[in-house]
């Protein structure tokens, strides 16, 4: 069951077409063209489920509402999309995304914001702007407020554009939404006891002593010794059955990631690190080159126990 309470998600929806009917008009005005961005479709989505859409390089657009600075919002397009805007606005075909490419698309870029910020403040009757406005061409990294997030909004968008078709994603977090719809967040309700606390592992009546928080110094020691499955994902794909049926010695399998990507470092199936493939002797080996805070690998841990 979502965290998101209905009446937000029913609200953020019934706003998508006006804030997208007017990112169109400011996106087609800077490209010179008209890009339509058409059929959104909201839907909370687990933070944790987003990590196998996003291990490849991808536009990203991260910014946040000036009047909610600390609260980062993000669009992402992925390299075909980009790569086809890109061809119709400079008449020759692109197949490689660099930073002077996105230095010369980043006005339409920055429309498409102009106009999600114009729409908002339509909706509230005020003016509002976007801080903190970044447009790269990379692996995305979760911002902090999303990481701290359980769920997020998700809208998936149509992008076409002249015979050229792709998609794009906004992503948004609960207390983001609810100050684009001017409402309340709602009161969370305290969570069941998990990996939070001893009384998970043990109940107190069978310990003859009150639970205690796995946050405090000595409770978290009872907990260092609990064996857990570290894994190495290095990619995924989907196949149908047939193909599957018709594997042999000697088959080769495309998965969804380049050669010299980051590969997810996993502890009981929950993203916790990246990291590239060494070879220690006869071995492989994972060296770390991303990971996430000691809390939120606590947190992650959490969410499975």
């Amino acid at each position: 069951m979502s965290n998101i309470p209905v009446e937000t998600v029913t609200k953020f929806t019934a706003l998508q077409n006006q804030i997208w009917q007017t990112a169109s008009l400011t996106v087609s005005e800077a490209a010179n063209m008209a890009v339509n961005f058409s059929s959104p479709l909201v839907v909370p989505t687990k933070v944790s489920d987003l990590y196998g859409e996003i291990g490849s390089p991808m536009l990203v657009i991260q910014f946040a509402l000036a009047s909610l600075p600390e609260n980062s919002t993000v669009i992402l397009i992925n390299q075909e999309t980009v790569s086809g805007l890109a061809s119709l606005i400079k008449g020759e075909t692109i197949a490689e995304i660099d930073d002077s490419l996105i230095a010369e698309l980043r006005p339409m870029f920055e429309g498409l914001v102009q106009g999600i910020c114009m729409a908002i403040g339509n909706s509230k009757s005020e003016a509002v702007v976007a801080s903190g406005l970044s447009i790269r061409h990379q692996i995305f990294s979760f911002p902090p407020n999303m990481l701290k997030a359980d769920e997020l909004l998700r809208i998936q968008v149509a992008v076409t554009a002249e015979g050229e078709s792709g998609t794009a994603i906004w992503l948004v977090d609960s207390e983001t939404a609810h100050h684009i719809l001017g409402i309340e967040m709602p009161h969370e309700e305290p969570e069941a006891p998990a990996f939070g606390t001893l009384q998970a592992a043990m109940p107190a009546a069978q310990t003859g002593a009150p639970a205690t928080k796995a946050s405090d110094p000595g409770s978290l020691e009872l907990l260092l010794d609990i064996p857990l499955e570290i894994s190495v994902e290095l990619g995924r794909v989907k196949m149908l059955v047939k193909d599957v049926v018709e594997l042999g010695t000697g088959s080769i399998i495309e998965i969804d990631k380049a050669a010299g990507e980051p590969v997810d470092v996993l502890v009981n199936g929950r993203l916790v690190a990246r990291g590239e493939v060494v070879v220690i002797e006869d071995n492989f080996g994972v060296r770390i080159t991303e990971i996430l805070t000691p809390q939120e690998r606590l947190t992650k841990l959490g969410e499975v126990a």
